[in-house]
């Protein structure tokens, strides 16, 4: 058959012209013993394949300008002639249908943003071969994948490039992309955990081989009177040459290929000075072996890459520990779901295809597939994955229940509020990885430090091997390569980036929702802690308890103004007046919500007021008979609105709000996790606040404040050099909230306040946030361990080396150790409390994560 003849500038490596000779040139099959089998022409010489889909793949990598692939790849690709695409993933042009994409895609003003999952990725060079071939497609605006999951992350512009024109170009070059599903990216994780644990056993094995022959040397290897090596030492040495050889080619081949990776992208990597260190010594050891002079370093290079590995892969199974929590968010929703019909037939369809509004089955024992809201019966729910909470919550018809919760008792029936997409397990999971891409900035420093430190090791190690040929030319080779390896920037790099991922875990499992990461050092300092009071420190749903009319107006028709206007706010006690009173059929014009103040509107031509008795003294001034009844309600330490029109006041009310359950001993917890002060900032009267206050214990209570009060309490406090943590849920408290050092509210909190909130609580347990905060004060604590280990043991080890003090074996020891030290303290965070307290089975907390993504809970 013609051979077609594609032109490729990088020449080609040994292993690949191999794999050419004695296989398909692409994935190493057999070539078929035919007359004529597919093969291209490149740099003069044949390649053959075992089908022509091999033949396309190679044809289009290189096509590509991507022919770096078969130098630096560590393995062969998978074949192209098997059925690369599964059925679904037949009709690509599928994968462009909105109905479709709602499951997977994220559309925003910046393009499209979707998670793939890669399939057949053998080394780091599929992942460079991706990466690269990806952002040379038009359209497309960032691709990221993460080496650990293999998960791609790609935005793109769909004005100019669709999905499955993406995921057809990732078929052309060989691998399988399709959305991401965390029970398949398990599988993957299990088969990458198993290929990490037989490298490890090969270098094991292979390396106690070159040891055992190394300790026998040392006691009885010496030349004789003329200098010459005994045989059997001879014969050991090329032994362990070839040892050698092959413990770099298979276990040590990642360090080599990340090497090469971080030269062609110009950055000093971390695995710069190792493979130079090996290097060195492989060379070196080389040369005595071949010449039968001078020491070999066989022993050292069998034992560091071993160790290394070790290092390794104890950080993998630091970073899948981290993921494992949102991962089994991910696996927790079940695939199908029982949808029922008009008339009452019940159809099992997949997950994915609820729309809002649909009715579906839930039987006792199985999860809740989406967000919903209970139309029919009654069921404890096990909330534990989302929340962290032990006990069951009981709900009720109209109450909310979140995807990934257990029916306990009673087959329910739920109507849909929230597609899949959009249900609190998957937007969990989005705020996570989207707080932790926001670390501290001593994370940050770390990392450049750690890029600027490989440098200096270059540049130190240099200068030592120039020292001592001038000084001692036998001792340059071993004491470089000792520099080299007895460097841990590995330490520096991984000191803050698993300790985060393992925190973050324990985060979500405690029922708090890190959505900033940055803001961990400040939840962990912070000395002063302020409270809002309605829905932080009280339950938030307040209880009107009297309604004094003192106009025209009759009880009634007072709550049925009052109503109206609440009908504009989300404040509790708007809500609280909805409760009350239905909202009646009158038109509101020219409304405005003042927050912290309360609401003006026009209705039918009058202008009306509710709130504040400050905010409506603008309009006809209190009389005595008002102003008595505001003071002895407020003297009871209830929270009074007004509701008026120019005519003057028509109605004095009352709420009544009990204090949340577990503040208290929060408040204790906190006390005892080192915060010095607590305060209550309030819009509510001074008399209600410090109510509240004598109750707990708290002295400086301020009400009647507006957010601009608020606001500019907590910068005086800032400004005095208070590290200030701020609770509250209001949409009066947005600016507060965003103002603070560190700033928490639940996630039934107003979008608004959610969306200024660092930190938001999953539940309705307060207690939680003393637990956050000590894991706060340990993982910050950790990273400052292991920074403080990292530099010190660079600055204490490299000058030794330097002065020839560590042996090459000594160095391999050591820098496999401070890497394998950093990752096991990280993984200590695993460990500790467990849970957010002693919850009572009544609460009916929401779990919902509102706000950050403008999604009402």
């Amino acid at each position: 058959m013609p051979k077609p003849a594609i032109a490729t500038e990088p020449r080609l490596d040994a292993q690949a012209g191999a794999s050419a000779a004695a296989g398909c040139f692409h994935c190493g099959l057999p070539v078929p013993d035919c007359p004529a089998p597919p093969a291209l022409e490149m740099l003069g010489e044949e390649r053959r394949f075992c089908c022509p889909g091999c033949q396309a793949v190679c044809q289009a990598i290189v096509a590509a300008g991507l022919g770096d692939y078969y130098r630096y790849r560590s393995e062969p690709a998978a074949s192209g002639g098997r059925q690369a695409v599964p059925e679904f993933l037949r009709q690509l042009d599928l994968y462009d249908r909105p109905e479709i994409q709602k499951d997977f895609v994220r559309a925003g003003r910046d393009g499209c943003e979707a998670s793939l999952l890669l399939e057949d990725i053998r080394c780091p060079a599929c992942l460079w071969l991706n990466e690269k071939h990806l952002r040379g497609l038009d359209g497309v605006i960032d691709v990221s994948i993460d080496d650990t999951t293999q998960r791609a992350r790609v935005r793109w512009d769909p004005a100019r490039i669709q999905l499955s024109q993406i995921l057809k170009a990732i078929t052309d070059i060989g691998y399988l992309a399709h959305p991401y599903d965390a029970t398949r990216s398990g599988q993957l994780l299990q088969a990458r955990r198993r290929r990490s644990a037989e490298r490890l056993i090969f270098a094991g094995a292979a390396g106690m081989l070159v040891m055992n022959f190394s300790l026998a040397t040392y006691f009885m290897g010496a030349p004789d009177a003329a200098g010459t090596l005994p045989l059997w030492v001879r014969i050991g040495r090329w032994t362990s040459l070839l040892l050698a050889t092959v413990i770099l080619a298979y276990p040590g081949q990642d360090f080599f290929v990340g090497a090469w990776r971080d030269l062609r992208h110009r950055r000093p990597g971390m695995d710069i000075p190792i493979v130079l260190g090996l290097s060195a010594a492989y060379l070196g050891s080389l040369h005595a072996t071949v010449t039968q002079q001078g020491e070999v370093y066989f022993d050292s290079i069998a034992m560091f890459v071993f160790l290394l590995l070790l290092a390794r892969r104890w950080e993998l199974r630091g970073k899948l520990a981290a993921a494992d929590r949102l991962d089994r968010l991910g696996r927790a929703a079940p695939r199908t779901a029982r949808r029922l019909d008009e008339a009452g037939y019940c159809y099992e369809i997949p997950a994915g295809e609820l729309v809002v509004g649909d009715r579906i089955r839930v039987l006792p024992g199985e999860t809740v597939p989406v967000d919903g809201a209970l139309l029919l019966g009654s069921s404890s729910f096990d909330e534990s994955l989302l929340t962290g909470e032990a006990s069951p919550v009981v709900r009720k018809p109209g109450d909310q229940v979140v995807a990934g919760s257990v029916n306990g008792e009673q087959t329910v029936v739920i109507r849909v509020t929230h597609e899949l997409q959009a249900s609190a397990i998957s937007e969990i999971r989005r705020l996570v990885e989207r707080g932790l891409a926001q670390r501290p900035r001593y994370a940050l420093l770390a990392e450049r430090a750690a890029r600027g430190f490989v440098a200096a090791v270059l540049v130190i190690a240099g200068a030592t091997a120039l020292f001592w040929l001038q000084v001692e030319p036998a001792a340059w080779l071993p004491n470089t390569i000792a520099v080299l390896i007895v460097t841990c920037p590995c330490a520096l790099a991984l000191a803050t980036p698993v300790a985060l991922a393992v925190s973050a875990g324990r985060f979500v499992a405690l029922g708090v929702l890190p959505l900033r990461m940055r803001a961990l050092d400040s939840l962990a300092l912070c000395e002063l802690v302020a409270f809002d009071k309605t829905g932080s420190l009280t339950a938030g749903q307040p209880a009107l308890v009297a309604v004094e009319t003192t106009g025209s107006l009759d009880r009634g028709e007072s709550l049925g103004y009052a109503a109206a206007l609440s009908a504009l706010s989300e404040h509790p006690i708007a809500r609280a007046l909805r409760r009350s009173a239905p909202v009646p059929g009158l038109v509101i014009e020219e409304a405005e919500n003042v927050p912290g103040s309360g609401i003006r509107a026009v209705i039918a031509g009058q202008a009306w007021r509710l709130g504040r008795a400050e905010f409506v003294l603008d309009m006809p001034r209190l009389d005595p008979a008002v102003k008595a009844a505001v003071q002895r309600l407020s003297a009871a330490g209830h929270s009074v609105s007004l509701l008026a029109n120019p005519e003057g006041v028509q109605a004095v009310m009352a709420f009544s709000d009990p204090l949340r359950a577990g503040v208290q001993d929060m408040l204790v917890d906190l006390r005892q996790a080192g915060v010095r002060q607590f305060a209550i900032l309030s819009g509510d009267t001074q008399r209600s606040v410090s109510g509240v206050g004598r109750q707990l214990g708290i002295d400086d209570c301020r009400g009647r404040l507006s957010p601009e009060d608020k606001l500019r309490w907590i910068r005086q406090k800032q400004a005095d050099g208070h590290r200030v943590g701020m609770f509250g849920d209001g949409i009066n408290d947005a600016p507060v909230l965003a103002a603070a050092d560190v700033s928490v509210s639940f996630s039934e909190a107003t979008d608004l306040a959610n969306a200024s909130s660092d930190f938001l609580i999953l539940g309705d347990d307060i207690r939680c946030l003393a637990a956050a905060r000590r894991l706060a004060r340990r993982t910050r604590i950790n990273i400052l361990q292991n920074l403080a280990w990292a530099a010190g043991y660079n600055v204490l080890a490299v000058p030794l080396a330097v002065a020839g003090w560590i042996p090459p074996w000594g160095a391999a020891i050591g820098m496999s150790l401070s890497s394998l030290l950093v990752v096991l303290n990280a993984l200590r965070l695993q460990r500790g409390e467990g849970g957010r307290g002693n919850a009572s089975p009544t609460q009916t907390g929401s779990a919902l994560p509102a706000g950050a993504t403008g999604r009402r809970a």
